[in-house]
């Protein structure tokens, strides 16, 4: 069992509750990394005995990867993280395309508006270019609705992008349905649509098999599922589908230059193959956690909304609500001084003020999205965690109503 766990919760008391945003180390993972750490130093694109050894475990490591998600070590490409593997999917396509003669205004980008950053902040440079940027909607809960996306979708559209699961509100979109609706539109339109999917919370919890989801690319980030933080996966269809988006090297296919971090590579493969094997059962054991939590939250703070869709359509480990009149930035703070690490929303969305545009598009209701909380559990989150992270937060809450009833 003691492989299973990880180095971090072997050596912190406090109480961790931020797993969407960063995961611990798995011993396994750290093993793996030390190993090579330890014992190479050579840069995978030299020639020399020290350069072949990096580069065989770069080879060996793609190739787990591709048999944990069964495609050839060939259309497994590195990146730097879940944000670059985003990236270099989308905006490496649409180059492609260009590089092929179809004009930037000919083309047109379907996704949501309650993307993570890397795809969100990524439409001005769309647009800037001349790329249509068209937003399919979705439901109270985030989910895409059938109807929406068959109204959006034209002869003029070349790639669809979307999240699995969200990662502020743990919306798991129904991939399977809306790729049939996708591939249906084809045949009548008469085009290619490229699918991408943002999977970087799933890998724990969810399956993430190209051939059995049936899109086109997924990018992942090891560090979302007891891997390093600094190493993304893309897994893709067709490798010839993508141009360069930096330039340099020819590393990984000549798509994405820059010398390989050989350890983080290394530890990615295993945190990766762990994370597939298992994910079911995972998934029983933290969703179980968070049907408690979601009970106990209730009962110590009535006033509290959860945000997102019900449990069967939500991340296993995803427990989002709303405290509106409260200010949940603060209470993030306090949390974090009485040992307990929770966030408002997603950490690449940036810290400090503001409100929660994901929740603000499913509800459209301000004084929700700017009084959100997010917990994401562990797979060794334990009831007594969950049961004191409440208990403080409910502290919080009365001293506030304390200091606000003082001030009036």
């Amino acid at each position: 069992m003691i492989f299973f766990m990880s180095l971090w919760s072997i050596l912190s008391r406090r109480i961790y509750l931020d797993h969407a945003a960063a995961t611990p180390l798995r011993m396994r993972v750290f093993l793996a990394m030390a190993f090579v750490l330890l014992k190479n130093v050579g840069n995978a694109s030299a020639v020399h005995t020290e350069g072949r050894s990096a580069r065989q475990i770069v080879t060996k490591a793609r190739i787990k990867i591709a048999t944990t998600f069964g495609v050839k070590p060939t259309n497994i490409l590195f990146t730097g993280s879940g944000t670059e593997s985003n990236n270099l999917s989308i905006l490496g396509y649409l180059e492609q395309l260009h590089k092929s003669g179809l004009k930037y205004e000919e083309m047109e980008v379907i996704t949501t508006r309650i993307e993570h950053p890397s795809i969100t902040a990524l439409i001005p440079e769309l647009k800037r270019r001349g790329v249509v940027v068209k937003f399919v909607e979705v439901d109270q809960f985030g989910l895409i609705t059938r109807g929406s996306l068959i109204n959006v979708l034209s002869k003029q559209t070349v790639l669809l992008t979307f999240a699995y699961a969200n990662s502020e509100v743990g919306t798991v979109q129904p991939v399977h349905a809306l790729v049939r609706i996708v591939r249906e539109h084809q045949k009548v339109a008469g085009t290619f649509v490229q699918i991408h999917l943002d999977a970087a919370q799933a890998p724990l919890w969810l399956p993430c098999s190209l051939s059995q989801l049936g899109v086109d690319s997924i990018a992942l980030d090891t560090g979302k599922c007891g891997g390093p933080k600094g190493v993304g996966v893309i897994i893709l269809r067709d490798i010839a589908s993508l141009s360069p988006i930096i330039y340099g090297g020819g590393q990984e296919s000549n798509l994405r230059p820059g010398t390989e971090n050989v350890p983080a590579i290394a530890g990615a493969a295993v945190a990766l193959a762990i994370a597939a094997a298992k994910h079911q059962e995972r998934a029983k054991i933290v969703a179980s956690i968070n049907k408690f939590a979601q009970a106990y939250l209730k009962e110590k703070l009535s006033q509290a909304v959860i945000n997102g869709p019900r449990q069967e359509d939500r991340l296993p480990n995803n427990l989002n609500f709303s405290l509106p009149g409260f200010d949940t930035e603060y209470a993030v703070i306090w949390l974090d001084k009485q040992g307990v690490a929770a966030s408002t929303k997603s950490a690449c969305a940036g810290a400090g003020g503001g409100m929660s545009q994901v929740v603000l598009a499913l509800c459209n209701d301000q004084s929700r999205a700017k009084s959100t909380i997010r917990f994401s559990f562990g797979e060794d989150t334990t009831r007594r965690e969950v049961k004191k992270a409440i208990d403080v937060l409910t502290k919080y809450c009365a001293k506030m109503v304390t200091i606000d009833q003082v001030g009036d």
